[in-house]
């Protein structure tokens, strides 16, 4: 799935960003490469998980597709002296639902759904949490090389049929008894 209709829906739903909301090819990057403002989100690809082709004759598989949304939050104590973050965690993750949960950005794929979060990283100045989310597809034979190997094919234009009448008790004798062709138009 392209996740550049993902990052711009949280640019646009989850105001708390300010628009600090960037891609990232994997989560090991973002301390080194990130260096957005605080708060700030990543949206990175996750794994891909198959079903079993169910078709004998096409192509027919549920793919489910993964993606996450890495947060980074200020860490640091408030006037109070108690750890900003403990409480936006929770807030973000509504501003992130009501921005993804039910959406489809493909049209050839259902809703986004959530697939659960964790705790990536804590210290004193910055929270990692990582909230991830899927999206499930059907492969179907359009999506596979069987579709153009058929279209390759040259049209049918004449159906040859030979009839090897069975004897009784004895099955087919193999002599055509009957022989006809259909010309297509």
């Amino acid at each position: 799935m392209k996740l550049t209709p993902i990052v711009a829906a949280l640019r646009a739903r989850c105001l708390r960003f300010e628009n600090r909301v960037g891609g990232a090819a994997q989560f090991k990057a973002i301390p080194d490469a990130g260096k957005l403002k605080l708060p700030a989100a990543y949206v990175v690809p996750a794994e891909d998980v198959t079903g079993e082709q169910r078709s004998q004759t096409d192509y027919w598989q549920d793919l489910t597709e993964g993606f996450s949304v890495i947060v980074v939050l200020n860490n640091e104590r408030d006037e109070k002296g108690q750890w900003a973050s403990y409480d936006a965690v929770h807030d973000v993750r509504h501003e992130i639902w009501k921005a993804l949960l039910g959406w489809c950005p493909d049209p050839g794929a259902h809703e986004i759904q959530y697939a659960g979060g964790m705790l990536l990283e804590l210290n004193r100045y910055e929270l990692y949490y990582q909230f991830d989310f899927t999206v499930k597809y059907e492969i179907d034979e359009a999506d596979s090389r069987q579709q153009d190997d058929l279209d390759a094919l040259e049209e049918l234009k004449t159906l040859s049929i030979d009839v090897d009448y069975i004897d009784p008790g004895g099955g087919p004798d193999g002599n055509i008894e009957h022989h006809t062709e259909i010309t297509f138009p």
